[in-house]
């Protein structure tokens, strides 16, 4: 039987798409990988995952370290992803949504990435209130404390927590978790309704919502919160605005790659979901605060 051109056209796509899930398995494990665990972690047969590595390192985009038979990303795809950053930034890709969130709520929206065990603030848009908090792009969180550190242990596999867990009782730890069970639990609640929440556990004075966004395979890349003074930015608003905040994550999540029906990641929902707050942001009567920013870099 003579394929047609669909058929050709079909297997290139095929081959294709399995080339690329390799190249993402890789990009998601830092140590390099033999062919037995990409074939069966990638979900592809012996033979097929060897014809797509050889074409890789063919292309000069993976490499065998010396000495070993496993693979890794090559030195050609890392400088070619770093000439991609300096072309295109992820984070103008990212402030469209975040300026979204800051018109919906009208308070402070940060963006923060996991470094080390601390939550690395790398971007923010200012509260549209006169009264916001104060925080500085480059400042670092406590994981088990803000909404962005909580929603991205609860985005990440629990190896991750027990490991914080296990860092955080440790001499060298800089932070201490009081009750690991307690924490234990708040991830499981986060994970179970899809988002971080802050309520004054990093400062005195500020609530924060936390959501991840995921990309290939489900991890976590980084995390967005909402912020503002606890008077104004009450628990009431946190489940009004939690649906749409939920919603603009997985908008980015799936931009940058996930795919929740492959993914074993739990896809978001809102817990308790109660009329989502759309429109402008406007809202009705809301608790008088002070006229001084609050301060505190709790996200």
């Amino acid at each position: 039987m003579i394929s047609g051109p669909d058929d050709i056209q079909g297997s290139t796509l095929l081959s294709v798409d399995k080339a690329l899930a390799v190249v993402e398995l890789l990009m998601r494990r830092a140590e390099p990988l033999p062919a037995r665990i990409i074939a069966q972690e990638a979900g592809i047969n012996r033979t097929t995952t060897h014809r797509l590595l050889n074409a890789l390192m063919h292309r000069g985009w993976i490499e065998k370290p010396p000495g070993t038979t496993a693979y890794r990303l090559s030195l050609k795809f890392l400088a070619l992803a770093h000439v991609s950053t300096q072309i295109r930034s992820f984070l103008e890709e990212v402030r469209p949504a975040m300026e979204h969130l800051s018109r919906l709520s009208r308070e402070t929206v940060h963006l923060g990435v996991l470094d080390g065990w601390e939550v690395l603030h790398i971007d923010k848009v200012e509260s549209l209130e006169r009264v916001g908090v104060s925080s500085k792009v480059g400042s670092r969180g406590t994981l088990h404390t803000t909404g962005l550190g909580k929603a991205l242990l609860a985005a990440s596999p629990d190896e991750v927590l027990e490991e914080y867990l296990a860092y955080a009782a440790s001499p060298a730890a800089t932070v201490r978790v009081p009750d690991p069970d307690a924490l234990r639990a708040e991830i499981a609640l986060t994970r179970a309704r899809g988002y971080a929440i802050d309520n004054e556990d990093d400062s005195v004075g500020v609530r924060c919502l936390g959501v991840a966004i995921r990309g290939a395979g489900g991890a976590p890349l980084f995390a967005i919160s909402l912020t503002g003074p606890s008077p104004r930015f009450t628990l009431d608003l946190v489940e009004a605005y939690a649906p749409e905040v939920l919603a603009t994550a997985e908008r980015l999540s799936r931009r940058f790659g996930w795919d929740p029906e492959s993914s074993s990641a739990t896809r978001p929902r809102a817990g308790r979901e109660r009329r989502a707050v759309a429109g402008d942001g406007r809202r009705g009567a809301r608790p008088k605060a002070s006229r001084q920013a609050v301060r505190g870099s709790s996200a």
